[in-house]
């Protein structure tokens, strides 16, 4: 036999009582062969024997069913006997008897005969009594025999009036003969058989059922329930509908006999909506056998309850109806598990292993658990939490760091080594186990299937989002909104961040330009403020005076001027011809500085332009990248949408670099051929020409005469002088001139006002980032919608819970990552680790990021910071932002960091009660933790908690978080370490377990079992404040005795 089929059938084993509460079906009007009316086949014996082995046949669903013989109980006798001494009916659990009387408040006229049922044309109320599994011969004594005197006969019967017989099947067939025989002989055919008679003529007072059910043993033992046909048809006049209401609402449950759950439904829904007692159950009203197409033929019940498979369990879930009792084919949480069989744990086991050594037990337990709620109680050190623990060991949760039990310091003390010795078992529903040694954590790569919330995991939530945040938190959140994603939305992404990035890659991209222009911009706000620092001024000022004193010493060094000696009579023939000679050398010479100078001017011309070509050529290469970048994008894209649509007929971009990249090729021909001339050394190239007319010169100079030589020579140097001059005057566009410098002065009184601009620039691009940051925001908003109509939805179950989902922006790291870049040891604003830390803080916290003039406000003040010392006493003198940073750090960096808002980014919060998470009590913290965990987590993976209680006042308890338990065991199993045994209780868990030590001190030993049974109720008044009073507040709402 296979491993999951061996545990299946060894968990079938163990007494289904310790798993608590199930649901079962339960049919509570059931007649047998002992009934007056019945259409069960053959002789009496015959007729038992199909009765019996019929419901041996029912569908193991069925447990519990009530005998009703009307006033007798002969039948529920004999079933009982069945059971008990011949070994019959071992699939049924309880077998309950039920005592069925008519009252004599009659309704309307109704047709009988039908099913074998009494044919009278009287409709009379029918009042069910169910009780205990009791003996037969108690309810003959204790109450048949108490309501005989309180019989009457049917108006018109013969002997109407008081009827004082003993209740027996004897005395009422005489009844009924004694009727038939005072009938004219002529209309005795229409009577029925002598039971029938006598029976159909019975009827007892209201009065006299209410005394006899006064009787102090049978306190507790009863359950009254009232046919609903029979009560509608109860004609009533407006003093009469009062006594009607009270007559439904005395009972305890409903009885009728639906066609199918969907009558059953309309007809709760009109009692609802009368205001009476709607706790309807449907029962066969069986006198058939199940083969028949008769609607009340045995098994023929839509009646689930989930109770322990007792009276008592009857008791506690009329007390829990509609949580407790279900009618259709399947209730939903059983046909949930079904389907879901390996989301729900069938048993936790916990031994040694084989060949341990260790000498004391410490556990050696098999326990089954219930699917829906398991309350775990006892003592402290009873082993609450030890068990919790190993249910999440075993499940593979993320939570092990947490654990208050298998830790360092207690089970895995590495001294005494505990732990290595057992091993702990999960049972699923399919059958399938899984097993951890209690000393090994669960591998990373561990799929979790169960669910741990251990207090000091709570705790630390709880600590890390009073301190301003928790990634941990964060993540849970994004993914449990994420789950409330409706599939066609999720749009094939695996997680929230996944999803979110599809939605706004192209966002993000934008961000990207737009933080490029920020950073372009930086720079050119810092070489304006360069500029306008003083020392920049004055450094221009001096360099202006150093010039200008440079160009007064030129002025006293100008040569002294020499006559021409061309102008003297005396000298004009000695030199006429060596003068003609030198000026046409000069001349020449000129003419070739002046050719030079032209291909020189070319050659930067056409450098120029072939620079800007290639950028040219360049930015169309880059833009080239970036189409075949997007044109890649767009075609994955429509691959994902599932349409061929040609790419150029969404986006064409034709880009053509080849003209530019000619004229940059031709002008690089220009150049090299400009350079060519300049540095040739051919006979007619610049360089020899010049050399033969600086010889030539030389030579015509050497025969000058003294005063010519003079005057050439000073005309030589003027030249020289003339050009020493122009280059200290200079022009405006020449670095270090006197124009330059007086230019670049007078300039800087409009940088303040270009500045300004620059700034007003940056301000704007922050701005659209933030708008494309809200872009984002509201992608968030649309994916977090089903959330929080989930969580509105709540209303539904009468809860006040003010839980909201919000998208806001909100800085995320700014403190460290702009701290980070600043050296905190020089004087400033932000001097001092600790100082600068309480101030970022403090200016985080008076922030505001929903608007995008309030984040560039935060920008420009953390800006303004930085360029004066604020600190008190310093007079805010001015700082530099350069003088303030790391080494290694640039302040455009630092300033593309601020304008940037690269710290602003959308994020999930919660509120409760309109208050932030952060601002919340410790309690209010704990308590939003589990209802997010309890009621908006959608994952359906078995949640364990450790002392959800803990920090909460009881009105909170019993308003939310009950509520909130409740709603989660509709879907998934809880598990609950309580100290409050109330709590289990007010919960309605449908499991118990009580843990306790031993005396000895070395086992840890559990039991379960519903709260209904007595032995748990027991368990529970004995640690609930340590007495039976504290129960006692319960016990009329439960019953329990």
């Amino acid at each position: 036999m296979p491993a999951c089929e061996q545990q299946l059938q060894r968990d079938k084993n163990m007494p289904l009582a310790l798993a608590g509460s199930t649901w079962k079906k339960w049919d509570l009007h059931v007649h047998t062969p002992e009934s007056f009316y019945h259409n069960y086949p053959g002789s009496q014996d015959e007729a038992w024997e199909a009765f019996l082995a019929d419901v041996e046949k029912l569908p193991e669903e069925f447990k519990v069913i009530g005998i009703n013989d009307y006033v007798l109980v002969d039948g529920y006798e004999k079933v009982l006997k069945a059971k008990r001494e011949q070994g019959r009916l071992k699939n049924i659990d309880l077998i309950l008897p039920v005592v069925e009387l008519r009252l004599d408040k009659f309704g309307g006229v109704v047709q009988g005969g039908k099913s074998g049922k009494a044919p009278s044309s009287w409709s009379r109320i029918n009042i069910h009594i169910i009780f205990d599994q009791v003996d037969p011969e108690f309810i003959r004594q204790q109450f048949i025999s108490a309501i005989a005197p309180s019989y009457r006969l049917l108006p018109g019967s013969t002997g109407e009036g008081k009827w004082n017989s003993v209740i027996s099947r004897q005395s009422i067939e005489a009844l009924g003969a004694a009727i038939i025989d005072s009938a004219p002989a002529d209309k005795r055919v229409g009577y029925g058989s002598p039971l029938i008679e006598g029976f159909n003529n019975l009827n007892v007072s209201a009065d006299g059922l209410r005394k006899a059910l006064e009787n102090e043993v049978l306190k507790g033992r009863f359950i009254l329930a009232v046919g609903k046909t029979e009560w509608e048809n109860l004609k009533c006049d407006d003093h009469s509908i009062a006594e009607k209401k009270t007559l439904i609402n005395s009972a305890d449950l409903v009885f009728t006999a639906a066609e199918s759950p969907e009558d059953h439904a309309k007809a709760r829904a009109k009692l609802k909506e009368s205001g009476v007692n709607s706790n309807l159950l449907d029962c066969s009203d069986a006198h058939w056998l199940s083969a028949s197409t008769d609607k009340d033929r045995i098994g023929n019940c839509f009646t689930w309850i989930k109770a322990d498979c007792t009276f008592r369990g009857l008791q506690q879930a009329i007390e829990e109806f509609d949580d407790r009792v279900c009618v259709g084919d399947n209730p939903a949480k059983r046909q949930y598990v079904e389907l879901n069989r390996t989301k729900f744990i069938r048993s936790v086991r916990v031994a040694k292993k084989e060949g341990s050594k260790l000498a004391d037990t410490w556990f050696d337990m098999e326990l089954p658990l219930n699917s829906d709620l398991v309350a775990i109680i006892g003592n402290k050190g009873s082993g609450k939490s030890a068990l919790a623990d190993i249910i999440a060991l075993a499940g593979n949760t993320k939570n092990y760091r947490s654990f208050s039990f298998l830790n360092a310091v207690r089970f895995r003390d590495p001294r005494t080594r505990l732990a290595q010795n057992f091993v702990g078992t999960l049972v699923w529903r399919d059958g399938s186990p899984t097993t951890r040694d209690l000393d090994q954590d669960p591998e990373p790569s561990s799929v979790e299937r169960v669910k741990y919330l251990p207090q000091s995991y709570l705790e630390t939530l709880c600590n890390e989002l009073g301190a301003g945040g928790s990634a941990t938190f964060d993540a849970e959140l994004r993914k449990i909104i994420y789950s409330h994603v409706p599939l066609e939305d999720q749009l094939g992404q695996s997680s929230m961040d996944a999803l979110l990035n599809f939605k706004v890659t192209e966002i993000n991209k934008a961000m990207g330009g737009l933080r490029g222009q920020i950073a372009a911009l930086n720079v050119e706000i810092l070489g304006t403020e360069r500029r306008l620092f003083p020392e920049f001024k004055e450094s221009l000022v001096k360099q202006l005076a150093a010039k200008k004193a440079e160009l007064a010493s030129l002025e006293e060094a100008k040569p002294r001027q020499v006559e021409d000696p061309n102008a003297s009579p005396e000298a004009l023939e000695e030199s006429k011809a060596a003068a003609t000679k030198i000026d046409g050398l000069e001349q020449q010479l000129q003419d070739v500085g002046k050719e030079e100078a032209r291909l020189r001017e070319a050659k930067s011309t056409t450098a120029k332009g072939q620079a800007v070509a290639r950028r040219i050529a360049q930015a169309l290469a880059n833009q080239k990248k970036q189409s075949e970048a997007f044109e890649s994008e767009l075609k994955q894209l429509l691959a994902e949408l599932g349409v061929e649509i040609p790419i150029d007929s969404l986006f064409e971009t034709r880009i053509n670099a080849g003209p530019v990249e000619g004229i940059a090729k031709a002008m690089q021909g220009e150049i090299d051929s400009i350079d060519a001339k300049l540095q040739s050394a051919e006979p007619d190239s610049i360089l020899k020409r010049r050399e033969e007319l600086f010889a030539s010169l030389a030579e015509a100079k050497s025969k000058l005469g003294e005063r010519q030589r003079l005057f050439v020579l000073y005309k030589e140097e003027l030249v020289k002088w003339e050009k020493s001059k122009a280059d200290v005057m200079g022009p405006a566009d020449k670095p270090g001139t006197i124009a330059q410098l007086e230019s670049e002065i007078a300039a800087l009184a409009a940088l303040p006002d270009e500045l300004q601009k620059l700034i007003e620039q940056r301000s704007g691009i922050s701005r659209e980032i933030h708008g494309l940051i809200r872009g984002t925001v509201d992608e968030y908003q649309r994916l977090y919608l089903p959330v929080q109509a989930f969580v509105q939805s709540a209303g539904q179950m009468d809860m006040n819970l003010p839980l909201e989902f919000h998208v806001r922006i909100e800085e995320t790291g700014f403190q460290d990552q702009f701290l980070g870049k600043l050296n905190r040891q020089v004087r400033g604003t932000f001097s001092g680790v600790d100082e600068s830390n309480q101030l970022v803080r403090r200016m985080l916290q008076e922030a505001s990021f929903a608007a995008p003039e309030d984040a560039v406000a935060f920008a420009q003040r953390i800006d303004q910071t930085m360029r004066s010392d604020q600190r008190e006493g310093q007079d805010s003198r001015e700082t530099r932002l350069a003088d303030q940073l790391r080494k290694g750090v640039e302040a455009t960096e630092v300033l593309d960091y601020i304008f940037g808002l690269e710290y602003l980014s959308p994020r999930y919060s919660l509120t409760f009660g309109g208050q932030d998470i952060g601002q919340l009590s410790p309690g209010e913290r704990g308590l939003l933790l589990l209802v997010f965990y309890l009621l908006v987590d959608k994952d359906d993976i078995p949640i364990v908690i450790d002392q959800p209680e803990e920090n909460l006042d009881n009105q909170t308890i019993y308003k939310i978080l009950v509520k909130c338990i409740k709603k989660a065991k509709e879907r998934r199993q809880v598990i609950m370490v309580t100290h409050n045994p109330n709590l289990a209780v007010v919960c309605d868990a449908e499991q118990i377990v009580y843990a306790s030590r031993n005396t000895e001190g070395v086992r840890f030993e559990y039991e379960a079992g519903a709260i209904e049974q007595p032995e748990i109720k027991g368990r529970v008044v004995q640690i609930l404040e340590g007495t039976e009073p504290a129960f006692k507040n319960r016990q009329s709402k439960y019953r329990l005795q």
